[in-house]
């Protein structure tokens, strides 16, 4: 697994040096949502928030276009695999961390959003494992429906920041996001059970 990744970085290399920027274009969009943090939470902090999501959009792009362009390049590597992965939690942390910072968004009310941020972490704990382990598990389905709802979630406790959104609704796509978290993990363990 290792040597994969550190053969598709060689690639990435050389595809650079001799300019052949269509290979690295998935790589390159998915990277790009390495810097969330540093622009997301500061307007977000300072209270800017329709810069925020514009460029939560823009970033959310990138992870729809980052496959897109990887399949239709045959692009697709096992570095960009977990490159993805990683970065999705970084994204999504960049989205939470100023939510746990702003009282003003009423978290009192939605304390489950910490199950959430803990299912989120096990997840990367399962993934670094299985990389150091010389695993391969790709995303199940249950991953992808999973980071769906997460992201769903974190647009509305967004939009209900900007206008007042019946709280059963938050609440029921908190306990959504949970249950798929837990279906996603159980899929993973799964899938780390079946490569030993």
């Amino acid at each position: 697994m290792k040597e994969k990744i550190i053969n598709d970085f060689k690639q990435i290399k050389k595809d650079l040096k001799t300019g052949n920027y269509k290979k690295q274009i998935a790589n390159i969009l998915t990277a790009s949502r390495l810097l969330s943090p540093f622009v997301l939470i500061p307007l977000i902090i300072l209270n800017k928030l329709l810069p925020a999501v514009i460029m939560v959009i823009i970033f959310a792009l990138t992870d729809t276009f980052d496959g897109y362009f990887a399949r239709k390049y045959n692009a697709v590597s096992t570095l960009g695999k977990y490159l993805d992965a990683v970065v999705d939690k970084v994204f999504a942390l960049s989205l939470l961390i100023p939510i746990i910072i702003r009282s003003e968004l009423n978290l009192s009310n939605y304390s489950l959003i910490f199950v959430n941020i803990a299912l989120e972490l096990v997840i990367a704990i399962i993934n670094i494992y299985a990389f150091f382990k010389d695993m391969n598990p790709s995303s199940t389905i249950l991953g992808k429906v999973k980071t769906i709802f997460l992201f769903a979630l974190l647009g509305l406790l967004y939009l209900n920041k900007l206008t007042i959104i019946n709280s059963i609704y938050i609440l029921s796509l908190i306990i959504m996001t949970i249950l798929f978290q837990i279906l996603a993990i159980i899929s993973y363990f799964q899938m780390i059970k079946d490569n030993k």
